[in-house]
């Protein structure tokens, strides 16, 4: 089992879930988001039957690890809004690549600096 996840085994369809410790709604917000139009928070809150202020936090929570692209819009008379929109796949296959190559390599380091336990 991988630490506190509960998860038993790392396969395709985990590996994200793992990598960027992402809840049950997260994932759903990304899946919703696996197309090519672009969303207000508020209809992907619509979308998924939660209030916006819950799935502005995911949203928030994607954007900040690269999951996904959040675009400000501004409105003619003041004000904006953002559109958000899913990375392509083959961007967050290569920066999850990257995250585990950089966690591999801290792991390493931190074992050879090991002197007991």
């Amino acid at each position: 089992m991988l630490a506190d996840s509960g998860i038993e085994e790392i396969d395709s369809e985990n590996v994200i879930e793992c990598i960027y410790d992402l809840s049950e709604l997260d994932k759903e917000i990304l899946s919703l988001l696996s197309g090519d139009e672009e969303l207000r928070s508020s209809e992907i809150a619509e979308r998924i039957n939660k209030d916006q202020s819950t799935a502005y936090r995911s949203l928030e929570k994607l954007s900040d690890c690269g999951l996904i692209y959040k675009e400000k819009h501004n409105i003619r008379n003041g004000g904006y809004y953002f559109l958000y929109s899913r990375r392509p796949l083959e961007k967050i296959k290569q920066e999850a690549r990257k995250t585990v190559d950089r966690w591999y390599e801290e792991v390493v380091e931190a074992v050879q600096e090991l002197n007991g336990l």
